[in-house]
């Protein structure tokens, strides 16, 4: 019996396919992957690779673009149309570029794009993530068509502007950036868009897909558009960005003007509202990161003050012991001196009043208790406001959550 396809890629080497023309190109890439758990064919033109694409499904197609006959484009586009190869991996090979070219890849179906001349180190890495994102991909649709129909039966509007509206209402209610890409992909799913996702927090890139995964080339893409342009449109591909997020939708219906002019102007506002959510998101988490980091500082704080002032404590009684014991010594010796004792009386007074006077000038005890009294105080009024904010945040999502309940047992909100 065959083994399990998720054993499959772990048990057997990875099999590429290699369409390349230029013969020194291939010499190139078979010496890159000879000594790497790779089984390598390779094809000189774009026939014979799709030839052996079909003969023997391979786990990846590494494909030069500027071929004769048939280009690297026109080969990928006749691996998407066919059920054996419609998932297959490609990494186009080229000498251009720019933006243009590898939108032209993705436009056909391609999953990545290595310029030449390249470094063996990045042909592998290459195609190690891509591997991954496949198996990847694979293992998340079975997830996805169940969230996919979990998100379908959670929808109580029947109409694209009533999805949005219900979207805009539940944004109030998301504690996390997950949850803000799950709540966005369930508006577009409804829409019947399949959508990635970039979130920016705090110089971060956070990215989200609807199945599951965003490809390396997709992330190109989106970072290396034109960001000062709301819209960035290729084939049936749409860019649009905000300022902390921007969206891919991968699926935009061309064959239907009027849905395609709806969805294009739904798209802006439920950016807006995810936008606005995620600065919203990125300064209640700084808040809260703030606070803990400020509690762990002021812990630390209130220790080295108790051991400080009881090191204080303790030099003072040290040095009042000293000095006491020095009296009683003196006055022994005061004995072998031979002084008459109203001498003895008087040094020994002279003595103790400068002894009782240094020790009032160095007992620093009550001193230090009104200082770190003070202190102390406005640590604590520190700690006060920032748990009172944080307390603000809690309680705002408390009371969100409680007028979400009130909303769901009183039927919801019909819109239309």
């Amino acid at each position: 019996m065959a083994a399990p396809e998720h054993q499959t890629n772990h048990h057997q080497r990875l099999k590429v396919l290699v369409v390349d023309d230029d013969s020194i190109a291939r010499k190139v890439i078979e010496k890159a992957l000879t000594d790497e758990d790779y089984d390598l064919r390779f094809a000189e033109n774009g026939e014979k690779g799709l030839e052996l694409a079909f003969e023997d499904t391979p786990d990846l197609i590494v494909l030069d673009v500027e071929m004769p006959d048939l280009s690297g484009y026109e080969v990928c586009v006749q691996l998407r149309n066919d059920p054996r190869t419609v998932d297959t991996p490609v990494i186009f090979l080229s000498s251009h570029s720019s933006l243009r070219a590898r939108m032209q890849g993705y436009e056909v179906g391609g999953n990545d794009y290595l310029l030449k001349p390249f470094e063996q180190p990045d042909l592998i890495a290459k195609i190690n993530v891509l591997a991954k994102y496949s198996e990847s991909k694979r293992s998340l649709k079975q997830q996805y068509d169940i969230a996919q129909q979990t998100a379908f039966t959670a929808m109580t509007a029947t109409s694209e502007l009533g999805e949005v509206m219900n979207f805009v209402e539940k944004s109030y209610e998301l504690h996390t950036f997950e949850e803000l890409a799950l709540s966005l992909f369930s508006v577009t799913d409804r829409l019947h868009i399949n959508c990635a996702l970039l979130v920016i927090s705090n110089d971060e890139s956070l990215w989200f897909s609807a199945d599951g995964v965003v490809s390396p080339l997709e992330q190109e893409l989106i970072e290396m558009s034109d960001r000062s342009s709301r819209f960035v449109d290729f084939g049936a591909r749409t860019i649009v960005h905000f300022s902390y997020v921007s969206i891919l939708a991968r699926n935009m219906p061309l064959d239907d003007p009027e849905r395609y002019g709806r969805v294009k102007d739904l798209l802006p506002v439920l950016l807006t509202v995810v936008n606005a959510k995620a600065n919203t998101l990125t300064a209640e988490q700084a808040v809260i990161e703030q606070s803990v980091q400020l509690k762990q500082s002021i812990t630390q704080m209130k220790n080295r003050f108790y051991y400080f002032a009881k090191g204080l404590v303790d030099n003072n009684e040290s040095s009042e012991k000293i000095l006491r014991d020095m009296i009683q010594e003196l006055t022994f010796d005061f004995l072998k001196l031979g002084l008459e004792e109203e001498q003895e009386e008087y040094v020994v007074a002279r003595i103790e009043d400068a002894i009782d006077d240094a020790l009032e000038k160095t007992d620093t005890s009550e001193s230090l208790y009104h200082m770190l009294k003070l202190v102390l105080s406005n640590i604590n009024n520190i700690v006060e406001q920032q748990e009172s904010l944080v307390e603000t945040f809690d309680k705002l999502r408390t009371k969100l959550d409680i007028e979400k309940e009130a909303t769901e047992d009183d039927g919801g909100i019909e819109l239309f």
